[in-house]
């Protein structure tokens, strides 16, 4: 196998785990063949990757026969009870015909070994849509699955801690997030992660479509299993309301001055370095629309004073160092891109930061810094900033040479 498949390209709805000093992703493909698995790529400083192996030798037959997949989409991977777990998904492009299967190893490398059926639908026995899971825990340690798309929604359902699969028979669990049928139900690639800060559960979901117009969106719940409300207190469950207007958008399609645009950032993960505690979001994006010229993006993730997540400007180039906003090193000319709620490609705008503040072409006051704004340096030198302007709206900017 060609290790040269530098392994950003290619990647599809990632998920990265940690063994002591290496970081292996695992994820959906476009370099390798369909009927050989899931693919595996490793790396010793989350920018350069390599392609290893692929786990599990093509769909598990269970999950073939049930829902006649020709591939595995978005794994999951985690380390539990001295073994790793990956969570697969098995279905077919537009069916909700799909199974969540379970197979374990020793290592990320080692021999995978399928345990089949974790939850399985059709539209038969059930509304939802059995892909996309990921594996998350309440403060008490109780192992759930959060999961679906498009159709039904996403839901949340309760695990065996030791088998890793479903606690109780035939228990499609809870829905936690909605969209309406106006908009295809355009919801999918759950991830739920716990910040002991806020004491807050936080529901990271894409919205629209994958081929160009995924956008991340975030809510926030006191309970594991809802309700899961955004920044401006509107419910994920809310059908009613313009569905533009639900979930607080974290990043959407964009385009730097003098750069091509980037399209439809979506299917994220958390990832936490154990080395430094440092969080990050990993998701794939798209060069060319409705193409599968897509590649994994991994950034930042900072907490606002509020609770609230944002994230990086910038892929992570192998450190980021913090600057004070009431520094000189943010005064200037910058190229901001400001995010709407729509799915369309946001350009980027010169703005000014001056005093604190951050101005706009004609002047106007678009975001006072030092509760709403981050601001930090790459390991190649340049300024960025994130954070939310005066109305709440996410914002990423990139400081201009002068």
């Amino acid at each position: 196998m060609n290790k040269l498949i530098n392994a950003k390209n290619g990647v599809h709805d990632p998920t990265i785990i940690q063994v002591e000093d290496k970081y292996y992703l695992v994820s959906t493909d476009t370099q390798q063949p369909l009927t050989q698995g899931v693919p595996i790529r490793s790396s010793n400083d989350l920018i350069n990757w390599t392609f290893e192996k692929t786990a599990l030798n093509g769909v598990p037959e269970g999950a073939s026969i049930w829902s006649s997949a020709e591939g595995l989409w978005a794994p999951e991977i985690i380390y539990v009870n001295k073994e790793y777990r990956m969570y697969y998904s098995a279905s077919t492009f537009g069916s909700t015909t799909s199974m969540i299967g379970l197979a374990c190893s020793d290592h990320p490398l080692g021999e995978w070994h399928d345990r089949g059926e974790v939850i399985k639908t059709n539209a038969e026995i059930a509304n939802h849509n059995a892909i996309d899971a990921n594996i998350c825990y309440d403060e008490e340690g109780h192992s759930w699955m959060v999961y679906g798309s498009f159709f039904g929604g996403i839901y949340l359902v309760q695990l065996d801690h030791e088998t890793g699969k479903c606690l109780r028979e035939n228990d499609y669990g809870k829905c936690l997030a909605l969209r309406p049928q106006s908009v295809e139900g355009a919801i999918e690639g759950p991830y739920i992660i716990y910040n002991k800060k806020s004491n807050y559960y936080y529901l990271f979901v894409s919205f629209d479509s994958l081929n160009d117009s995924y956008n991340i969106r975030v809510a926030r719940s006191r309970k594991i299993d809802g309700p899961y409300i955004d920044r401006n207190g509107r419910s994920m469950l809310d059908i009613q309301s313009d569905p533009t207007e639900i979930g607080t958008k974290l990043l959407g399609s964009y385009q730097w001055i003098d750069e091509n645009p980037l399209y439809g950032p979506g299917h994220n993960s958390i990832f936490t370095d154990k080395k430094n505690q440092q969080e990050f979001i990993v998701h794939h994006i798209r060069r060319t629309p409705s193409t599968a010229d897509f590649f994994m993006q991994i950034r930042s993730l900072f907490w606002l004073e509020d609770g609230w997540p944002v994230v990086g400007a910038t892929e992570f180039d192998g450190s980021v160092q913090r600057i004070d906003d009431k520094s000189e090193q943010i005064s200037g000319q910058w190229q901001i891109i400001l995010f709407n709620n729509q799915s369309e490609v946001v350009k980027a705008k010169r703005m000014v930061i001056e005093n604190g503040k951050l101005y706009d072409e004609i002047c106007k006051e678009v975001s006072d810094l030092h509760r709403n704004m981050i601001f930090y340096e790459t390991s190649q030198g340049e300024t960025c900033l994130t954070g939310r302007t005066l109305n709440g709206a996410a914002i990423i900017g990139r400081k201009m040479s002068q």
